[in-house]
Formats: structure tokens, sequence, C-alpha cells
């Protein structure tokens, strides 16, 4: 690329420089109005229900995704898809709702969810599943699901979802207990209520 006269410093500047710099100062205007359909943060009071949702299992390992509701899981009275924007539609999620019931800012512990007894082909499943290395995503205010560990070090990473199961001593345990942690922001300065800012 040839260089071009520089402006006072005299010093010589790429074209794509100034191009570039157009680019930018030319989007900061509609930055600032910008709103993303299904992404607008939603104030929540204490006892407003916090919709849980479902979304499709995924595994690295096979690559082919599967309806949470696929594996025999607790249900809600009626399953109903919960797509909220194109991009979840173009990502091939399948969100769907779900049994769990929860409120803001109201703490509950040992809540039984449901019981089932699994037939020997829904063992299958969850055996096959757990081989696989599925996972499972949920979505809480549109903030995914994420698991965090702790390493050797001491610090903390961070997964997508959660597995389904395990393998221990060629015995298969699936993750049937969970613990919801919801992380939330309040600025009455700016808003009222409560925003959801994660979800572990």
């Amino acid at each position: 690329m040839e260089p071009r006269g520089g402006g006072a410093s005299g010093r010589a500047r790429p074209a794509s420089s100034a191009v570039l710099r157009l680019a930018v100062l030319g989007a900061a205007p509609l930055a600032r109005g910008l709103y993303l359909p299904g992404f607008s943060p939603v104030e929540y009071q204490t006892g407003d229900p916090v919709d849980l949702k479902v979304n499709k299992l995924t595994s690295v390992k096979t690559q082919l995704p599967y309806s949470y509701y696929t594996l025999p899981y607790c249900r809600p009275d009626k399953i109903q898809a919960s797509v909220e924007n194109l991009g979840e539609t173009l990502m091939g999620d399948v969100i769907e709702n779900s049994p769990y019931q929860i409120q803001m800012l109201k703490n509950e512990s040992c809540k039984l969810l449901c019981e089932q007894k699994l037939s020997e082909p829904e063992k299958d499943k969850f055996r096959s599943m757990i081989e696989d290395e599925y996972l499972v995503n949920w979505i809480l205010d549109n903030l995914p699901a994420a698991t965090r560990y702790r390493r050797p070090s001491g610090a903390f990473t961070y997964m997508d979802g959660f597995l389904v199961g395990l393998i221990q001593r060629s015995h298969y345990f699936i993750h049937n207990h969970v613990t919801l942690d919801i992380q939330y922001h309040q600025n009455p300065e700016a808003f009222e209520g409560y925003r959801i800012v994660g979800f572990e």
C-alpha cells in the first residue's frame, strides 16, 4: 500500500486508516439507539416469576443436537416452543418451557420437581447420551446457564450448560440434582426492580 501524505504531523498514513475511522465514526450514532429484539433488559420485582427455559442437548463428540425432552426429564403440563428472535432460529435452537417455578429474590432449597421410574429403554437413552458427553443447555432471561469449575490452581473456569451425567467405575450417574445461582443487579437511580446478570 502506498503511503499518502499526512496532515499536520507530516506522517504518512495508509488510506485504509482514514476509511476505518470514517466507518467507526459513522456507526457511533447508530450504536446509541441500537435495540436487539429479545435482548432488552427485563426488570423484575420481588416475587415475579422468572422463566427457566430448556434448549437443545448438544455434544462436541457427536455434533448431533437433540431436543431437551428427547430424554425423559420432568416435563411441564404442556410443552411450548419459545423462540424469541431470528438468531435463535438460525442457530438451530430448540427452546421450550420447563416445569421449574422460580420467583425473583425467593430462595428455595431441596424442592422436588418430580419423581419418575425409568424404563429400560429410557435408561439406555441416558446411558447413550452420557457416553456421548451430551450437555444440558438452559436459558434464564436470555442468559445461557454456565457451570463453574475450580481448577487445581484455585482459578475458576466456566462451561456452557452441564453434562447430562457421568461414568465412574463403570456406573452411570445422571445429574438430577441442581443448584441454581442467579445473580442480579439493582440500580434504583436508573430503573425499578432487579435485572438478572448471571446464571450458574
